[in-house]
């Protein structure tokens, strides 16, 4: 049995797709800057998890998506060399839960047993490092979104979309939210600046990694398209560049832009 065996038969081909890119993404940074399989895991599965427990975790989607979620995040994991043992566990009641609800077919009941027993194997590490995924986007110019991280959701502004529908070129409002806001909320909240050579400018930046709407993670919402008029940006100096990023980067980004004190 391989991986791609095991994804086919959970007959959820883009939220595989969606789940592989990230991971190709992660990895290939992880390869990058770390020089041993524990150290790569330890950089890319927090970074991982930020996003996809927005679906794992979230009441509005439904238990089945997130056992077939979980299985998925297992498998591809293995396909890139990791294995993390609390993932794993979650993989193999899934494929149980899932059973028992009849979710999938005849021949994801029949192969279970292999299914599990590949799950708990040990991965192969790469040799080399994985391709960065194209990069597309099905968001345009004017989509308000919010972006959920850690239980708190930070509203930004796409601006435009690069020529060839790469990335969205946003700029968030400065505000946390602790749900997605709605576009009223939003109206007389001015944009966020970051300090740049000790002045407080406009900061705008260009993320890579931002594809389907709706998001498969559940971390990206859609808040309203066709929105005439951005944040404010009066109070802010103009931007000397803007900033090229990517759904994990803009994670530490976030976190700088707005800190938030832990109790």
């Amino acid at each position: 049995m391989t991986h791609q065996q095991i994804l086919d038969k959970l007959a959820a081909k883009h939220l595989v797709k969606s789940i592989d890119d990230d991971l190709a993404r992660l990895t290939f940074s992880a390869m990058c800057y770390q020089k041993d399989m524990v150290s790569q895991l330890d950089y890319l599965l927090p970074k991982l998890l930020n996003r996809w427990n927005c679906a794992l975790n979230a009441v509005e989607v439904s238990n089945n998506y997130k056992q077939i979620t979980i299985l998925a995040l297992s498998v591809l994991l293995h396909k890139y060399g990791f294995k993390d043992e609390t993932i794993s566990k979650r993989a193999i009641a899934a494929v149980d839960l899932l059973n028992k609800e009849v979710v999938l077919s005849d021949d994801f009941f029949r192969k279970s047993e292999e299914i599990k027993q590949f799950i708990l194997s040990s991965p192969t590490p790469l040799k080399r490092k994985p391709s960065v995924p194209e990069n597309i986007t099905f968001y345009r110019q004017g989509d308000v979104i919010s972006i959920e991280l850690e239980n708190h959701y930070y509203a930004a502004y796409i601006h435009e979309i690069s020529d060839t529908n790469e990335s969205p070129l946003l700029e968030f409002y400065d505000h946390v939210f602790d749900k997605v806001p709605t576009l009223r909320e939003l109206e007389n909240l001015p944009a966020k600046g970051q300090l740049f050579d000790g002045v407080m400018r406009i900061a705008k930046f260009s993320v890579h990694g931002i594809k389907y709407n709706p998001d498969l993670a559940n971390q990206i919402q859609l808040i309203a398209a066709c929105v005439k008029n951005p944040p404010s940006v009066k109070h802010l100096k103009k931007a000397i560049v803007y900033t090229i990023s990517d759904l994990f980067k803009i994670q530490n980004t976030i976190k700088s832009l707005f800190p938030i004190e832990k109790s």
